[in-house]
């Protein structure tokens, strides 16, 4: 216990806030005035703190604060929308520039994930896409149903694992890259999937008929495949700098493990689900 405590305390000591700058009396404009980082204690003469990065900070007031809230917000979308328009081209060219060095000019990876996927979440919720399906009148059989539609939803991540596996199959010795870099693409391409996907599904927020989103969930399996497919196949050229002229064989080579491995995936999640629900 004696261990565990003094450890304890080391962890706090090293993820303590510095506090040294901040003063113990009231803000007035005086120490608005210091030319000192408000973060880290070190001296500012710069817009921006060359040891914590924090921007300049003056007294706090409701433009200064407005402005801080529409800065942090407007950075966040404008990074995220010149991310996925250059993505929708380019998914292999903006995953190379990323792990080459250029990431302020490209939003996180992860990032971008995360978001899509919240606003796909949320679309599927709106338009109960995975709630339509034709009843049989078997209330047993329509209460699984429901329930491996619910656990369906997720399904859309497992196309980062084909993508990895094609390019670190077939592609890992060319250009030196390293496993979180094959992962990078990964999830750049599936993020453009992931925004294919919000797009095809608007029609669905606009008409909720029941028949027309089960037409429409049929009518997608087939072009939506062909559009995931293009979009990897584009990722693998642009990341890797194919010459398909000479590189052909190892380009396609990966895009067959990427479309096996992802309808084998996608087979043992399905025979996963149907095992939970019964």
């Amino acid at each position: 216990m004696l261990i565990l405590r003094r450890t304890a305390k080391a962890i706090r000591r090293a993820t303590a806030p510095e506090t040294a700058f901040i003063p113990d009396g009231p803000a007035d404009l005086a120490w608005s005035d210091l030319a000192h980082c408000r973060n880290c204690g070190s001296p500012l003469d710069t817009p921006y703190c060359g040891s914590c990065g924090q921007k300049a900070a003056r007294r706090l007031t409701w433009r200064a604060f407005i402005h801080e809230t529409w800065e942090r917000v407007r950075v966040f979308e404008l990074q995220m929308l010149t991310t996925a328009t250059r993505l929708l081209l380019s998914p292999g060219t903006v995953a190379r520039e990323y792990v080459l060095g250029r990431r302020s000019a490209n939003m996180h990876p992860l990032k971008l994930l995360v978001a899509l996927v919240a606003v796909l979440v949320l679309m599927l919720a709106a338009n109960r896409y995975f709630s339509r399906y034709a009843f049989t009148g078997d209330e047993v059989v329509n209460r699984m149903a429901e329930r491996v539609m619910l656990y369906a939803n997720w399904s859309f991540s497992l196309g980062i694992f084909a993508i990895f596996l094609g390019s670190w199959t077939v592609l890992r010795r060319r250009l030196g890259y390293n496993l979180v870099e094959h992962a990078t693409l990964a999830i750049y391409c599936q993020s453009v999937t992931l925004g294919l996907v919000i797009i095809n599904l608007l029609p669905t927020m606009i008409w909720r008929d029941p028949q027309f989103v089960m037409w429409h969930k049929a009518a997608s399996q087939y072009y939506m495949f062909a559009i995931k497919f293009a979009v990897v196949a584009a990722g693998y050229k642009q990341f890797f700098l194919l010459d398909l002229r000479s590189e052909w064989a190892r380009w396609l080579g990966a895009l067959v493990v990427y479309a096996v491995t992802g309808w084998l995936l996608l087979r043992a999640y399905a025979l996963a689900i149907l095992w939970l629900v019964t």
